[in-house]
């Protein structure tokens, strides 16, 4: 999990049952070292499992609002998309149940807390044969709302 762009989350939701998803897309690479400075982390995090991934570029970055049992579909590069869909808000345990569902692979259900990127590593190849990478990251936007 990591924590990729916390100022991102000053953006105000709409509606108190909504969930803030922030879905941020990068491109990896074997075929460079040059690493966003925003993307340290999440580059170290990748190349736990993939060394061979040695260069990251940041994307684009979008956020939403969607109600609880709602989904939203974001897009990413290359005519891929990824579904995000709220099956739950905020639990005991401060964690939002979030159903994604990246490009080649199967729904992933998970708790999500608050203000961490959850990020995965796609076995999409764009035309150029960078790796696609989604992070995700959901908060309560009545939490949002407090922080302003």
């Amino acid at each position: 999990m990591l924590n990729i762009f916390p100022s991102l989350m000053l953006i105000l939701c709409p509606a108190e049952d909504s969930v803030r998803v922030t879905v941020v897309v990068v491109l990896a690479t074997s075929e460079n070292d040059v690493i966003d400075p925003k993307l340290a982390d999440l580059a170290k995090e990748v190349q736990k499992r993939d060394p061979k991934l040695t260069g990251f570029k940041l994307m684009t970055t979008e956020g939403k609002s969607i109600p609880v049992g709602e989904s939203h579909k974001f897009e990413l590069v290359e005519k891929q998309e990824l579904k995000v869909k709220v099956e739950k808000p905020k639990d005991g345990n401060g964690r939002i149940s979030l159903t994604i569902k990246p490009p080649g692979l199967e729904n992933i259900t998970y708790g999500c807390t608050c203000d961490k990127f959850f990020p995965v590593v796609t076995p999409h190849r764009t035309k150029a044969g960078e790796v696609l990478i989604v992070a995700v990251m959901a908060k309560p936007c009545a939490a949002a709302k407090k922080e302003n």
